[in-house]
Formats: structure tokens, C-alpha cells, sequence
């Protein structure tokens, strides 16, 4: 019996080895697209109202801190970027006049909400006009979250431009404009 039990085990071990090399394989490609998508949220109106108050007093200057917008714009935005070194870049532009004698500014914060990845750094406060203006960097691969309470913050300022003829200028006006935001390539 103890001959036997040797022998029935050498008969089963190239049934088990054979079964051990049973393989199959097949490829999987994975593709990830390339992303630059970026949206505007408003938790009030879709507008800016900057409203200056005249002065109190004779020989006071209008008063442009009183030209605060009650509602505040989220940028809300998704990249996915072609290499890790890669980044890219919100941009704003003016579309339309700034009023002679002021300057408009914004600034963006920090991003804020459920968003994850390698999200922008807002550039500080910008003068805005018809040249494209940074206003965050180093975006790469990221999404801030969707809607009010994700992504950054914009706040808007008006400002007298007090240089000479700027002043000079300032006259009762009203003006429309559009502020554009890009999410372009870091050049």
C-alpha cells in the first residue's frame, strides 16, 4: 500500500501542473480625453451692479468703496491636462468701454468646496480691460465642484483713476460691459 500511494501521486502531478500553465489574456486600452471646461455661477442675478455714491460734503470725491456687488460669481472649472507638466491659466477681457476716469478690478480667492486635484492660485487683484489678464495660474489636472460654495470667488472693485486727465475726465455716464473668462494654456 505505502508503494502504491507514491506512485498515484507522481500519476496526478502533471495533471496539476498542467492546469497551473492554463492561461488567457486579453488587452485593455484606456483612453483619457483632454479637458478645459469652465462655467460662471451666480448666487443672485447673472450682473454686476457697481453703484458710486456722490459725496456728502463739498470738496469730497465721490465715493467708490461704496461700489460693492451685493451678489458674488463662482468660477467653476474641470481639467484634465496632456502631461503632468502642463498648467494652465483662467483669463479675463472687457468687452465694451470702462467709463473714462475709473479702473475696474477682481480678484479671485482661494478655491473653496468639494473640488479635488491640482487646483489654480488665484493672482491677486487684476485690472481688468481689453488685454487678457490672469486672474489664477498653475491650474492642472483638477475640478473645482459644480455651483455656488465650489471653485473661486470673484470680487469686483471700481476705483477712481486719479492720473491728471483721467480725472479730468470723469463725467455722469452709465456703461454695459462684459468681463470674458478663458481657461486657456499656460503659455
Amino acid at each position: 500500500m505505502s508503494a502504491i500511494l507514491p506512485v498515484f501521486l507522481i500519476a496526478l502531478l502533471p495533471a496539476v501542473a498542467q492546469a497551473q500553465n492554463n492561461q488567457a489574456s486579453h488587452k485593455v486600452n484606456i483612453e483619457i480625453p483632454e479637458v478645459a471646461l469652465l462655467g460662471l455661477v451666480s448666487e443672485d442675478a447673472g450682473q454686476v451692479n457697481l453703484n458710486v455714491s456722490a459725496p456728502a460734503e463739498a470738496g469730497n470725491t465721490i465715493d467708490f468703496s461704496t461700489a460693492h456687488p451685493g451678489n458674488r460669481f463662482w468660477i467653476n472649472y474641470s481639467s484634465i491636462i496632456r502631461s503632468q507638466h502642463h498648467r494652465r491659466k483662467v483669463i479675463a477681457v472687457v468687452q465694451g468701454d470702462i467709463p473714462t476716469g475709473v479702473r475696474l478690478f477682481v480678484e479671485a480667492s482661494q478655491a473653496t468646496g468639494q473640488g479635488n486635484g491640482k487646483l489654480g492660485q488665484p493672482v491677486g487683484r487684476v485690472a481688468l480691460s481689453g488685454q487678457p489678464a490672469d486672474v489664477i495660474s498653475d491650474i492642472g489636472s483638477c475640478y473645482t465642484g459644480v455651483g455656488i460654495s465650489n471653485g473661486h470667488v470673484l470680487t469686483y472693485r471700481l476705483e477712481a483713476d486719479e492720473t491728471g486727465e483721467s480725472l479730468e475726465s470723469l463725467a455722469q455716464q452709465q456703461a454695459s460691459l462684459q468681463v470674458v473668462y478663458t481657461l486657456t494654456d499656460h503659455n
